[in-house]
């Protein structure tokens, strides 16, 4: 679920609370049954109190979900302060994404990461929201130049999760932690056939209340359909670059024009969608990042999916350079000026490239959610999409983020507009 600024108890009178709240003061239903006394540090979400924290965690999350100092709008160009000014009232053009995309001045580019914060904290509030990503097979039967799975790649050691074991994976995150929304994601891995795919998703559903999204490649439409049925809610596909030549060479001639329509037909059988870039390839332009972020905005996707090259061993672009972070923190930031109620991940590529200081970074800029690995630690260091992937080892996230119960569901189903 989501982690929030922090609330100080001011009194508590039988179920309800009355908190401070960032300087507003508001009474709350205790969701706890932890004791509380006037002063303790709390956290909360929408009219709830749902736990109790210490004062090290208190000032850990008000670091966390910092801002940017306001910026004096005189030192900013004239440009800068239009298309800032313009957001909410119109569409930006490509020719100001690319401008965004462009600024390179430390003053500017503070003024755009403020901005996306505010909308951050207008559009969805102080909230960070925390997900659980299950990476069950490194086979795959495609041979994409950037991908530490390609086919070719005969260095890396296979394994695959039986169905139940990646059943039992999540049913545990589920409901022994609290986890709301997971995504099961492999390699292209034809091990999997129908019947293994949909004994995974509705074995899933059928133990545990969870939002499933499924990244499993380029499957038919016909199983996606079946899978839908199953219970599975959202596909996570990215369309990898809106420039077609680009997505060529990375797919050894296949066409983005099918891959978006694929997305599109997923879209229509009723899955959300989770899709993007990858942001670093070769050859791509601040152009092409420009329409890539109008490609995420025009699919219309409750999680956009984009994150960073990471050259990998056994892979052609193994020595291509790793894009500056700059240019990933202008993208999160444009994408929020772009699409203000978007749930915004920092991606484990980009952490595995910048280090976990990133998060808070990319938090301020704009971002709102983070992807934490629940893979069986056995498999966890084969998959090799690329090397020293990021793994958090401290899950702090999970304590502060994660709550059972119905108000935890009700939360995540208000945000979709759908039942899980």
């Amino acid at each position: 679920m989501c982690i929030t600024l922090p609330a100080k108890v001011i009194n508590t009178n039988g179920t309800i609370a009355e908190i401070d709240n960032n300087g507003r003061r508001q009474s709350v239903r205790i969701g706890t049954t932890e004791p509380l006394s006037p002063g303790d540090w709390v956290l909360t979400t929408a009219d709830f109190l749902i736990k109790k924290i210490d004062d090290l965690e208190a000032r850990e999350i008000f670091s966390l979900l910092g801002h940017y100092q306001d910026i004096n709008p005189e030192i900013i160009d004239s440009k800068l302060k239009e298309i800032l000014s313009a957001r909410g009232q119109r569409d930006l053009t490509k020719e100001e994404i690319v401008y965004l995309l462009s600024l390179e001045d430390e003053k500017s580019l503070r003024a755009l990461y403020s901005e996306a914060n505010i909308i951050r904290k207008t559009s969805i509030k102080d909230h960070i929201c925390v997900h659980g990503i299950i990476e069950f097979s490194n086979n795959c039967k495609n041979n994409c130049l950037y991908c530490g799975l390609r086919r070719d790649n005969k260095e890396k050691i296979t394994y695959r999760l039986e169905p139940e074991e990646i059943i039992c994976t999540a049913v545990k995150a589920v409901n022994d932690k609290g986890y709301k929304l997971l995504v099961l994601q492999s390699g292209e891995d034809d091990w999997y056939d129908e019947q293994k795919l949909l004994d995974i998703v509705s074995g899933i559903k059928e133990r545990c209340r969870v939002f499933l999204y499924l990244s499993i490649g380029d499957r038919e439409i016909e199983l996606y359909q079946k899978l839908k049925q199953a219970g599975a809610n959202g596909i996570l596909m990215r369309f990898e670059s809106s420039n077609p030549e680009i997505y060529a060479r990375m797919h050894d001639g296949e066409s983005l024009a099918e891959r978006l329509n694929r997305i599109k037909e997923l879209k229509q059988l009723g899955y959300i969608i989770s899709t993007g870039p990858i942001i670093g390839l070769p050859g791509q332009t601040t152009g092409d990042l420009a329409d890539d972020i109008l490609t995420m905005k025009d699919i219309g996707q409750f999680m956009p999916s984009m994150g960073p090259l990471v050259p990998s061993a056994n892979t052609p672009l193994l020595n291509e350079q790793v894009i500056d972070s700059k240019i990933i923190l202008k993208v999160i930031a444009t994408m929020r000026l772009t699409v203000p109620s978007a749930r915004i991940p920092v991606t484990t590529a980009m952490e595995t490239l910048y280090g976990m200081e990133f998060r808070q970074q990319a938090f301020l800029a704009g971002a709102n959610s983070v992807m934490l690995n629940l893979t069986p630690e056995k498999y966890r260091n084969n998959y090799y999409i690329y090397a020293n992937k990021f793994f958090d080892q401290e899950k702090k996230y999970e304590k502060w983020a994660l709550f059972k119960g119905e108000l935890s569901y009700q939360m995540l189903e208000n945000e979709l507009q759908m039942s899980i």
